[in-house]
């Protein structure tokens, strides 16, 4: 009776250990998808801050705009503070990787100039200098916040369907991103800031938009993206595809060297918030996997 005691004991031990290690990585998983989430959505908020200043100094909305600019501010300089310190509130641990929190030091410093420059703009302040800033350190912050995702990625899981679900929430994050930095350039283009430099960028964004979104539509083992899991991701990548298809030729137009109609530029400011918001639910899809 006691070996049948100790063996039972011994048995429930092995069952109750032998599922801590899956536990403690679904846990870990779960940790960084948060983590990569709020890493992506820091790329989206400095093109959004980028997108929405143009719209101020082209007079397109401008008091909605400015608001936006502003609200992008402080949701940056919050997510900034997350993946530096932490917050017990969303399960996320302080960063301890020294290649992150040196990454996230550098765009600290741009996003100290930059950010104060676009709430200037938000403002009404159109000093060359002001906007010189705004355009110049947009790329260098955004360089710096894909330097940091690409960072926290490298810290993924070993499983595959947890490296492939990783990579793929990386991918539809960044179509958030791109959703806005397009919109952007096409901004600065009709407003002729650095025309021939925003068009050659807008022509490799609408190309990085497209090759993603057929990517996540179809799923692919070659780039280690999980297609879509079920019915509703299919419909929220569909509402994207819709959504797109209606921008993209308006874009196209500015790429090719048309002269961009007021009209147009008020059309395109017009997809901003529908574009994003797809995007977004498009990300919400893989969060919960």
């Amino acid at each position: 009776m006691k070996l049948l005691t100790v063996f039972m004991i011994l048995s429930g031990c092995f069952v109750l250990f032998g599922h801590a290690p899956a536990a403690q990585a679904e846990a870990t998983e779960a940790a960084l998808v948060h983590r990569i989430d709020i890493a992506g959505r820091q790329r989206m908020l400095s093109q959004r801050m980028g997108m929405a200043a143009c719209f101020v100094m082209g007079n397109v909305e401008a008091a909605s705009y400015a608001d936006i600019a502003r609200q992008a501010y402080d949701a940056l300089a919050v997510g900034q503070r997350t993946l530096r310190q932490g917050d017990p509130r969303q399960d996320i641990e302080a960063e301890r990787d020294p290649a992150v929190l040196v990454l996230l030091d550098r765009s600290d410093a741009i996003f100290d100039t930059f950010g104060r420059a676009v709430l200037q703009v938000s403002h009404q302040d159109l000093q060359s200098v002001v906007i010189a800033q705004v355009t110049n350190l947009d790329f260098l912050m955004l360089e710096q916040l894909n330097l940091t995702v690409s960072a926290i990625e490298h810290q993924r899981v070993s499983a595959t369907q947890g490296a492939q679900l990783i990579k793929t929430i990386d991918i539809a994050g960044r179509q958030r991103m791109l959703s806005q930095k397009v919109l952007k350039e096409y901004c600065y283009v009709s407003l002729g800031v650095d025309t021939r430099r925003q068009q050659q960028q807008m022509a490799t964004t609408i190309k990085m938009f497209e090759r993603s979104l057929e990517l996540l539509e179809t799923g692919s083992d070659e780039h280690g993206v999980l297609a879509p899991p079920n019915v509703r991701a299919k419909g929220r990548l569909a509402r994207v595809r819709s959504i797109w298809e209606r921008l993209a030729p308006i874009l196209q137009s500015a790429v090719s060297g048309k002269d961009v109609d007021p009209a147009d530029l008020q059309r395109a400011a017009g997809f901003s918030e529908d574009l994003l918001k797809a995007s977004q639910h498009a990300v919400a899809s893989y969060l919960k996997l």
